[in-house]
């Protein structure tokens, strides 16, 4: 068996529902150099979204090449399912067309793509707040939800690599009078769209900035958006309580823009958690913010990439 020595350096694009960004990312360090963003076209055809992406790829090239060869490989994460084997699954926020095809014809490099809560709690394992922790719960909160089990630094796929999803089911429970069963998905009253589409069902007015609009009323005392975000984190907290449950993982660890707020849906958020832990002697789980931010995502998907890169790089 013979080991080639690769790059340090991989090349991460992190795809969301409102912004694409990318970068180079040291493999040893989780440091990155300077991050390119641009708006996500969401109503764009699935080809232009590519396009766009391609063209934020070249944007980061040196002009002589690829790095001149140093760089492993180059990761993608999208806000998709992505199986064990690196294909995107699904279309849920967007189709994606030849987007890995269309990324290795730039560049020659092998690409990956990745579910972006793995890949963000992939960099929190390893250069975040979960390093050192043998497994841990990583909950991705923002316009959707979604979550990922870490095992020794590693995000576990599941059989199939679709282990991530928690509030995306339809659920059901009985009426006040318990004369039938009424169904839901927590997503769609939990999420931060969700929570900003309660508000206007309620009778408020278009938001403008979407949740965090309602965080400002919520921390002017408005009642209505007081009562929207403790639905909101109630129903949330609730299902992150029961998977703390299911699981018991050393830590929780919170990313995406919700689960990094620190306004009023933070604090009900962390009491309905704590609150609905069964054994309560685990109810003073540590429940910590990400600690890469925005910036996960980006080294989640290099790291991905790289460590397939790796994994066959040894022959």
């Amino acid at each position: 068996m013979t080991t080639r020595a690769s790059s340090s350096y991989a090349i991460g694009i992190d795809v969301g529902a409102t912004k694409i960004a990318a970068a180079w990312v040291n493999m040893e360090t989780g440091t990155l150099g300077p991050v390119c963003r641009i708006q996500t076209r969401r109503n764009a055809p699935g080809e232009g979204i590519v396009d766009d992406i391609a063209m934020l790829l070249d944007s980061i090239l040196p002009p002589d090449g690829i790095h001149n060869g140093a760089t492993a490989a180059i990761g993608v994460a999208v806000p998709e399912l992505v199986d064990l084997y690196g294909e995107i699954r699904s279309a849920w926020n967007f189709p994606l067309p030849g987007l890995i095809e269309r990324l290795s014809s730039i560049t020659g490099a092998p690409v990956r793509a990745e579910s972006d809560v793995r890949a963000a709690a992939f960099a929190e394992a390893r250069f975040g707040a979960g390093r050192g922790c043998s497994n841990f719960a990583y909950f991705s909160l923002g316009s959707g939800m979604s979550y990922t089990l870490c095992l020794e630094g590693r995000p576990y796929a599941g059989a199939h690599g679709f282990a991530i999803h928690f509030a995306s089911s339809e659920m059901a429970v009985p009426v006040r009078d318990r004369s039938e069963l009424a169904s839901a998905i927590p997503e769609d009253y939990a999420s931060g769209i969700g929570m900003a589409r309660l508000w206007e069902e309620r009778g408020g007015e278009p938001l403008l900035h979407g949740v965090h609009s309602l965080e400002e009323l919520a921390a002017l005392e408005d009642p209505m958006a007081l009562r929207v975000i403790a639905d909101g984190a109630g129903m949330g907290g609730r299902l992150i309580a029961q998977v703390v449950n299911m699981l018991d993982p050393e830590k929780i660890i919170l990313g995406g823009g919700l689960g990094c707020s620190t306004g009023v849906y933070r604090t009900k958020l962390e009491t309905q958690i704590r609150s609905h832990i069964w054994e309560q002697s685990c109810s003073d789980i540590p429940l910590l913010v990400a600690g890469l931010g925005e910036e996960a995502g980006i080294i989640g998907a290099a790291l991905t990439a790289w460590a397939a890169r790796q994994a066959l790089d040894v022959t």
